[in-house]
């Protein structure tokens, strides 16, 4: 029988109503809420992100080994790089290319590769990108190493458009390498872009610099300090101020009334103390803009005239304008001479600066016994540094009025060193000759490339009766590869395909070699295999005269060069001395230069060694004094190609495309 629905509807009623009843009579329940759980807000670590990408999908895993490098690059820079080189760069979307680019460029900068720093920002990513971030440290990266190369004009765009977009705190730690670059922004340029700008800030670092531009007078260059001083009292670039301005206020109107040149003007020196004299004298007689120029005619006959007589005399040479005087100039010839007594010879006749000697020897004896209340320019260096560190005064004597300068061999091979790993390489094949001043090169070359972490891969000498293709053979080891096909062809009886090959360990070549033995050793290099190796040198390989059909021997050599052999830039001083001296026009013509350079200086030694990033233009380079009072030449670097000199441009991968390019 079925149940009636009718019947059953009041008892599910009264059921329904009990159950309401049992629930209002007990007391109401506390909720107790439970807290949600809490998310890993710690950073995670390199290991962490690098266990992740395992497990993701690309490109996210590609972005966390990204993320992951950016935190190794300080102290694991090597392991960084190991990351990112396991990226498919060209599989990533723009955005990672740029991260990856500018990351691989930080570590180029971090392991000294610079020529890499280029190679990596010069991508359509990096520079279509939209990361303000990421920009500003483009453009850093890229000033720092247009910095390293010299490049000052392109570093300064590169800063202009880094600097406005930092913060003061980021912007500190930059600000040695931004002075850097205005003390060699040319003074027009900086001029040019004060009257441009409204950022205050860059105006204050663009005044500053301009009171640094060479040619300024110490004592109007202290006014403008104080001037600046008091007007930009809490710019940030008061710390490149000096710290004894006060002090040198003294020292700005002290200027010799009297300076004797102390030369070799007879015996086996005499032609390179006569140049350097007459350099010295050229430049004296053009510094005197009042003078007429008869008075002008009739000195330079006066000089000549005095340089055939014995200069022990102390022939002098005087002049006064009327509106301003110079020096007068005593001649003393240092052949034979005891060089101290000599020395205070000099000052007792009133002289208060020698200019000279010349021989290094005498440069030494005169360091270790300076007579006292006179100034001392020496044109050669003293080897009292030590080996680490060759400006490094010996304990001694005062050097505080003892300056050296001269145009040292063993500069320019320390020049090369840094060059040569400036532009990516680590392992060197040397050459040199038996003679005594390349034997010094290579072993400055060898201190400071060791110092920079290079490596040496030989070292060969050579002498007159050298054969210099068997010579390169030998020390490329093309020989070693070609009794190796020998000794394969003895073992299956029968002639084998074989080219000779060089040894692969090394990635550049340095030479201590005069114009003659670079145009045998070059070709040589060719010859055995290794035309492609960028190869450098001192100036002493360049004769100091253009000649391309002897110098296409030369091409691809890399030498510095200072501005008197540098191709088409010439000066009015120069063109004088080349018009009056024939002999200038030759390899004399340096010392001349010199003589020209020391003159140009004596008013400022005081100048550019107090004045830190303090320089001038001079014909043997850009000249500074330091700490040690010792002037520093700066030079332009140059490559032979169709046997003339052109400069040397910033490389944009490890092998050199320029070593592999046809002469045109």
């Amino acid at each position: 029988m079925r149940d009636n629905p009718s019947r059953l509807r009041p008892i599910t009623a009264l059921i329904i109503t009990a159950i309401l009843a049992g629930c209002s009579s007990q007391p109401p329940q506390q909720v107790i809420q439970q807290p949600l759980p809490t998310v890993d807000t710690t950073p995670r670590t390199a290991d962490q992100l690098l266990v992740q990408a395992e497990r993701a999908s690309f490109p996210q895993s590609a972005e966390l080994k990204i993320t992951a490098a950016e935190q190794l690059l300080t102290e694991q820079s090597y392991r960084a790089q190991n990351i990112l080189e396991s990226i498919p760069y060209d599989e990533l979307p723009s955005d990672l290319q740029a991260r990856l680019s500018l990351l691989r460029a930080e570590i180029a900068e971090h392991s000294g590769q610079n020529w890499e720093v280029f190679h990596w920002l010069d991508r359509e990513p990096v520079i279509n990108s939209t990361d303000p971030g990421l920009i500003s440290r483009s453009h850093i990266l890229r000033a720092k190493a247009f910095n390293r190369y010299g490049e000052y004009l392109a570093a300064l765009d590169e800063w202009l458009s880094a600097m406005p977009n930092l913060q003061p705190e980021q912007q500190e730690p930059l600000y040695h390498d931004f002075w850097a670059t205005l003390l060699h922004t040319p003074h027009e340029r900086l001029m040019s872009l004060n009257a441009q700008t409204r950022d205050n800030n860059l105006k204050g670092w663009l005044e500053l610099a301009m009171i640094y531009s060479p040619g300024k007078a110490l004592d109007r260059q202290l006014e403008n300090l104080t001037q600046w001083q008091n007007h930009w009292s809490d710019h940030p670039a008061r710390k490149f101020l000096p710290d004894n301005l006060d002090s040198l206020t003294a020292e700005a109107v002290r200027h010799p009334q009297k300076i004797a040149l102390l030369l070799p003007t007879s015996g086996p020196l005499a032609t390179a103390g006569k140049s350097v004299r007459d350099g010295f004298m050229a430049a004296y007689y053009s510094s005197n803009k009042n003078s007429s120029n008869k008075n002008s005619s009739n000195k330079n006959s006066s000089n000549k005239n005095s340089s055939n007589k014995n200069s022990s005399n102390n022939n002098a040479t005087s002049s006064n304008t009327g509106e301003q005087s110079i020096p007068e100039v005593l001649f003393f010839d240092t052949y034979k001479a005891d060089i101290v007594q000599l020395a205070e010879q000099a000052r007792d006749s009133g002289a208060e600066l020698i200019v000279g000697p010349l021989d290094k020897s005498n440069v030494i004896r005169l360091k270790q016994s300076p007579p006292e209340g006179v100034t001392i320019l020496a044109l050669n260096y003293a080897d009292t540094g030590s080996e680490d560190n060759p400006t490094q005064p010996a304990k001694g004597p005062s050097t505080d009025g003892f300056y050296q300068f001269g145009l040292s061999t063993e500069d320019e091979a320390r020049l090369a060193a840094q060059r040569g790993i400036l532009d990516g390489h680590r392992r060197a094949l040397i050459f040199t000759s038996n003679a005594s001043w390349s034997q010094r090169a290579v072993e400055s070359f060898t201190n400071e490339w060791k110092k920079l972490e290079g490596e040496v891969a030989g070292i060969s000498q050579f002498d007159n009766k050298t054969e210099y293709s068997k010579l390169a053979g030998e020390a490329l080891l093309v020989n070693n590869s070609q009794q190796r096909a020998r000794q394969i062809s003895r073992l299956l009886r029968q002639q084998i395909g074989f080219e000779p090959r060089r040894r692969q360990d090394i990635d550049m070549i340095f030479m201590a070699t005069s114009p003659e033995e670079a145009r045998q050793i070059k070709p040589a290099l060719a010859y055995q295999y290794a035309g492609n190796v960028p190869a450098y040198a001192t100036s002493n390989a360049y004769s100091g005269q253009t000649n391309r059909s002897r110098d296409q021997d030369l091409n691809f050599l890399r030498v510095p060069i200072m501005p008197w052999n540098a191709p088409g830039k010439s000066s009015s001083l120069k063109q004088s001395i080349t018009g009056t001296w024939p002999t200038a026009r030759g390899q004399y013509g340096s010392l001349f230069a010199l003589g020209a350079d020391s003159y140009n200086l004596h008013p400022r030694l005081q100048q550019l060694r107090s004045l830190s990033g303090s320089r001038i233009d001079g014909l043997t380079g850009w000249l500074s004094i330091d700490d040690h009072g010792r002037v520093s030449r700066e030079l332009s670097w140059q490559i032979f190609r169709n046997g003339q000199l052109t400069p040397l441009p910033i490389p944009v991968q490890n092998t050199d495309v320029l070593a592999s390019q046809s002469s045109e």
